[in-house]
């Protein structure tokens, strides 16, 4: 009489290996990709209110005489708030005045472990209104 084999009916060891290590880069390359993200939802945050301070110092010292402005720059300080949110932030600044006009350029540096880039912005000085009478 013939041996005859009986279909199988489960999975072998080595399948289960297999489809457990599948699993496992699967897993492993999911988290990195979240972890990835929210690091760049951080970094993007921080940008984002690094911006605005430096958007809303600017919006002030262009209203300044250039004298004032001057002063105003070497005293630039980071506010509470943004010094909370980005680690050693600190402000630099100068005042430009050339043929095309007074000017404003301030820088704002923050540290932390990664690389960041430094916000800059430029903006002009308000000039003073004159009203000649006709």
């Amino acid at each position: 009489m013939k041996n005859i084999p009986k279909p199988r009916r489960g999975t072998t060891l080595i399948e289960c290996m297999v489809a457990a290590s599948i699993l496992t880069v699967a897993i492993a390359t999911v988290t990195m990709a979240v972890f990835r993200i929210g690091r760049i939802w951080t970094d993007t945050g921080h940008y984002r209110i690094a911006l605005q301070e430096v958007s809303n110092q600017l919006e002030t010292l262009t209203q300044l005489p250039p004298d004032q402005a001057k002063t105003a720059i070497d005293s630039l300080v980071v506010s509470s708030d943004v010094a909370r949110s980005l680690v050693d932030a600190k402000f630099s600044g100068e005042l430009i005045q050339d043929e095309f006009g007074d000017r404003v350029k301030l820088a704002l540096t923050w540290g932390d472990d990664r690389s960041n880039r430094p916000i800059h912005m430029t903006a002009w000085l308000a000039q003073p209104t004159t009203e000649d009478s006709p």
